[in-house]
């Protein structure tokens, strides 16, 4: 396998029309042809998630960490001896923007060629549309036995638009580059940032507020124990004055006590010798009443002996009377 020449992929394009329209021999450079970007295009953050058709010299821009899928203004006819390859130009490639579809061309295929590429770098790349080359193909002699024919029956023939099956591939799932996953790592980063915001103003809120309860427990305490000890203040003078009251009664108590004891003393003392000399008096008015009783008791006797002469005086009155008939 050999592949042609700028001269000889010259001739091909001119006499066998395998690029179309209109070939421009002047992008033959270095045995390939430059081909221009078609105004179809598909990007995986387009908005509605559809194709988008852009006029001439309109800009299709990929961002990074992006698909797209890139329609070319050219068509090709590659011949059934000749194999085609395929390439993004250097200048768009160091920007960042990787080819990620096929790398050839069957023989015998006809239509537009779809390039599915990916931005592996950190800023948005723009392509202008129906203007300035940015891909690249190469033809091959296809080395065929004696007999031998290719034909070309896949499902990109004749192919001037994008497939949709190949934007329902892209759409199907979450893209996860770099660039998407970095993005995501920055939006957690904030919202983890504003979280934590959040809860640091929550717990100083918090703080604040209990805080203020401690303040607030510390004062009504303070008063509480203020009142208490103001009570108990008050309570121990009353104690002290009770006491003082006590301790005076006490005094007066103790004091009348003593009074009252030498009041007794003296009262024993002056009964000791009211005693005495009332025994001494006691005495003589014994004797005295004894002999009064004893005179008493004689004039008793002498009563009753009169009484007993009175009564047998009557007796024989009466007996005398009897016996006078009387």
């Amino acid at each position: 396998m050999a592949f042609l020449g700028s001269q000889k992929l010259i001739e091909l394009i001119t006499n066998e029309k395998v690029i179309l329209p209109n070939p421009d021999t002047k992008r033959v450079k270095g045995g390939a042809y430059e081909l221009s970007l078609g105004n179809e295009a598909f990007t995986t953050d387009s908005k509605d998630k559809r194709k988008e058709i852009f006029s001439n010299n309109g800009l299709v821009t990929i961002n990074p960490g992006q698909f797209a899928l890139l329609l070319t203004y050219e068509e090709v006819d590659i011949p059934l001896s000749k194999i085609a390859f395929i390439s993004i130009k250097a200048g768009v490639k160091l920007r960042g923007l990787v080819n990620v579809s096929g790398f050839h061309v069957d023989p015998g295929f006809k239509g537009n060629l779809v390039f599915s590429v990916y931005n592996a770098g950190t800023s948005p790349i723009s392509l202008e549309v129906c203007g300035e080359p940015y891909f690249l193909i190469w033809f091959a002699e296809l080395q065929l036995a004696t007999g031998e024919t290719t034909v070309y029956n896949g499902d990109h023939k004749n192919q001037k638009s994008i497939p949709p099956k190949y934007i329902d591939a892209l759409i199907a799932g979450e893209l996860a580059s770099p660039v998407v996953l970095s993005r995501k790592i920055e939006d957690n980063y904030k919202a983890a940032d504003n979280k934590i915001g959040i809860l640091n103003k929550e717990i100083d809120n918090k703080i604040d507020k209990h805080e203020k309860e401690i303040d607030n427990r510390l004062n009504k305490h303070e008063k509480e124990v203020d009142n208490r000890l103001d009570k108990y203040e008050k309570d121990i003078e009353g104690k002290i004055s009770l006491l003082e009251k006590e301790q005076t009664a006490k005094d007066y108590l103790v004091k009348t006590a003593v009074g009252l004891g030498v009041i007794i003393l003296m009262k024993i003392i002056f009964d000791y010798f009211a005693y005495d000399n009332g025994v001494k008096k006691g005495a003589e008015f014994k004797q005295m009443e004894l002999k009064s009783q004893m005179a008493i008791e004689k004039l008793r006797i002498q009563e009753r002996a009169i009484l007993i002469e009175i009564d047998s005086l009557r007796k024989y009155r009466d007996s005398a009377f009897r016996n006078k008939g009387l």
